[in-house]
């Protein structure tokens, strides 16, 4: 699980250090709604949540197609237990056109924190798929839509709650300010 952390954030760093084409740092905040999907017929209530976070848009030549990292804060969770992440996206993405765009990557979630039920009996990292629609109502602002589907068990113990095996899904809805766009 390091070494997959250490991929992901020396990914980040060497998209963030290659600054030679159409790029866009930006910062984001917005809600989200979570849960969990278990295999045992318990599929407890969701959790509203909030996420912020900020990423880099690097553009891959000239036909639209571009990478995007970030780090972000995500409190998520289901009926009473909250579980906060401190989560590394990598996507890929295509812009249809200058005012939309769609992604798809995964990412790497490490559990900061939450309720202490929470705590005790989830593992303390989470691997997800990812799906974001973008929408660039102008060249600084963006309002985005992304669904996450975690594809690893979060139940490390249990033995200690009735949930055997249980995996995260959210929809999270976000509005964001790029902060800078770099020309070629």
């Amino acid at each position: 699980m390091k070494k997959c952390a250490l991929t992901l954030v020396l990914g980040l760093l060497v998209s963030l250090v290659s600054l030679h084409a159409q790029n866009r740092f930006s910062v984001h905040g917005g809600l989200n709604y979570s849960s969990v999907s278990s295999t045992n017929s318990i599929n407890p209530d969701g959790k509203l949540g909030f996420n912020t976070g900020i990423s880099y848009k690097h553009y891959v030549g000239d036909l639209g197609w571009s990478i995007k990292p970030g780090i972000a804060f995500s409190q998520e969770g289901y009926k009473n237990q909250r579980l906060d992440y401190l989560n590394i996206p990598l996507l890929v993405g295509f812009d249809f056109t200058t005012s939309f765009s769609l992604s798809i990557g995964g990412q790497y979630g490490f559990l900061l924190g939450g309720t202490n039920q929470a705590r005790e009996v989830i593992y303390h990292s989470n691997y997800a798929f990812l799906l974001t629609f973008e929408f660039f109502p102008t060249e600084r602002f963006v309002t985005g839509l992304r669904f996450s589907n975690g594809l690893k068990n979060i139940i490390e113990r249990p033995d200690l709650i009735v949930v055997q095996t249980a995996n995260t899904y959210s929809v999270q809805f976000y509005i964001g300010v790029n902060l800078f766009k770099l020309q070629k």
